[in-house]
């Protein structure tokens, strides 16, 4: 008898062929899978490494030798030296106050010159007497110049921009305040803030905050007060008093501070941990010169400054 045309021979040739053909696309859909698999990127990475877009580093300070000082301006009696590869900063007059404490029952921990400053204009009048007038501040609501000196104010010379993280590494040498960064300081008409048509400073707090120089500056390791307080001048206007603090830790081992600043939006940290956090809407500053601001009693070790620009909202990926 004739076999039908689809012959089992034909049939087990055919179904031999499906088979082949239909394990030929099993294998190229398995090998497009994996194709698209290892060309695409998991949401999660592409998330990360948004986020890691790392700003540009434009300036850093190691603090390793005396040379890493050039760049930087004391303003006030202050001493900065290099000390095992770190900034060591203070006033002249820190190591007698504290040891007048031994004698004296002054105390050290409330922020303000106030319980000093008597001690210190003697002490200015005995030793220096020509130095005298530059310690005093003659306030427009007062009607006589007062002592209100002792205190630095250490600027890095370069220039900021306007949108910037800082971060620098921080230990204090004593439990006394106050420390204090500045920035984007300059004069309050668009003047460089080294202009020789500025007035001049020698640390006085009303000099930074009620003179002729526009800065924003907080204040930490603030002893009794347990704040992080941040004010812009000219004005002296309060725009936070967090009750944050930099921990106690900090007077046994350093921490790292960073400032950020995205238009008039500004982030203190320590240690990752945010302690301040507030926006300028009212003509907020722009690029300017930072410094290091740290009271008569007050001492402390800095090391790696790093300035970086911002080209992109920090803050949009927290």
């Amino acid at each position: 008898m004739q076999q039908p045309y689809s012959s089992i021979p034909h049939s087990n040739s055919s179904a031999t062929s499906k088979r082949s053909a239909n394990h030929w696309w099993m294998l190229a859909g398995i090998s497009i899978i994996f194709l698209t698999a290892s060309c695409k990127q998991n949401p999660e990475t592409i998330t990360n490494q948004q986020q890691e877009t790392a700003p540009e580093l434009i300036y850093s300070n190691s603090f390793d030798s005396a040379d890493d000082l050039k760049d930087w301006k004391m303003e006030g009696p202050g001493i900065a030296e290099i000390q095992d590869g770190k900034l060591l900063i203070h006033s002249k007059w820190m190591n007698a106050l504290t040891d007048l404490q031994k004698e004296i029952p002054i105390n050290l921990n409330i922020p303000g010159g106030q319980s000093y400053y008597q001690y210190l204009e003697k002490w200015v009048t005995e030793k220096e007497p020509q130095n005298l007038a530059k310690y005093k501040f003659k306030r427009t609501d007062q009607p006589t110049a007062k002592f209100v000196g002792g205190h630095i104010q250490y600027w890095n010379t370069r220039v900021h921009p306007e949108n910037f993280k800082i971060t620098i590494k921080f230990q204090a040498l004593n439990p006394y305040p106050l420390h204090m960064v500045s920035f984007c300081g300059n004069g309050t008409n668009g003047e460089d803030l080294f202009s020789p048509k500025l007035k001049s400073r020698y640390g006085l707090a009303s000099q930074y905050m009620r003179g002729d120089i526009s800065n924003y500056r907080i204040s930490y390791w603030s002893g009794t007060r347990k704040t992080c307080n941040s004010r812009k001048a000219p004005g002296r206007i309060l725009l936070a008093d967090d009750t944050n603090e930099l921990p106690e830790s900090a007077l046994n081992k350093p921490v790292l501070l960073e400032i950020i600043r995205w238009k008039g939006r500004v982030q203190f940290k320590c240690d990752n941990a945010i302690l301040t956090d507030w926006t300028d809407t009212e003509n907020p500053l722009k690029s300017g010169y930072f410094s290091l601001r740290l009271m008569a009693t007050a001492s402390g070790l800095y090391d790696d400054f790093n300035i970086y620009k911002l080209t992109e909202n920090p803050f949009t990926k927290i």
